[in-house]
């Protein structure tokens, strides 16, 4: 058992050089299929995705019962299932609220909203935290910060509030 435990021999090795590059280059041919969407920015459905790659991907390079066709389908479905749900996000305004969460404001107009914080489990050290990130020395200096669908915060700077019209989407919980 020993004599196996760090070498056992090059079948494996050199299987998964190859596979690598199978699947690396079946990858890049999907991706390119896809369209720029798939790279776009990641939802909640698309680290599901990113996460289910990932694993496919380990299996499909250490497991030898599977083989590449097999591995190349699965990747190719999960694509395929990422693309419907695009697809399904743009027709549907309902089917999108489902996969993508509303962003909420966290802080707005010089006051946390407590409700919100409570509700999406924020701490207010972790929105000045952001806002030490994004330069800012002083909440004062903050119109907005909301918690996006993705998990980003994003802060809006007094100096640069305008019409506000990029938080219509946003839920406002008091």
């Amino acid at each position: 058992m020993l004599d196996t435990l760090l070498f056992d021999g090059w079948k494996s090795p050199i299987r998964i050089v190859i596979m690598a590059i199978f699947i690396y280059g079946y990858l890049i041919l999907i991706m390119r299929l896809s369209g720029k969407r798939t790279m776009f920015q990641y939802n909640m459905f698309d680290v599901i995705i990113s996460v289910a790659y990932g694993s496919t991907i380990a299996t499909i390079l250490t497991t030898d019962k599977i083989s590449f066709i097999e591995g190349a389908f699965v990747l190719g479905m999960l694509t395929f299932i990422q693309l419907f749900i695009a697809v399904m996000e743009m027709k549907s305004k309902k089917f999108g609220a489902v996969i993508n969460p509303t962003p909420t404001f966290l802080y707005y107009n010089g006051e946390y909203c407590e409700e919100a914080l409570k509700k999406e489990r924020v701490l207010k050290s972790e929105i000045r935290n952001a806002a030490r990130q994004q330069g800012s020395g002083s909440m004062e200096l903050i119109e907005a910060v909301v918690l996006e669908g993705n998990g980003m915060l994003s802060l809006i700077p007094k100096s640069k509030a305008g019409a506000m019209d990029t938080l219509i989407d946003a839920e406002h919980i008091k």
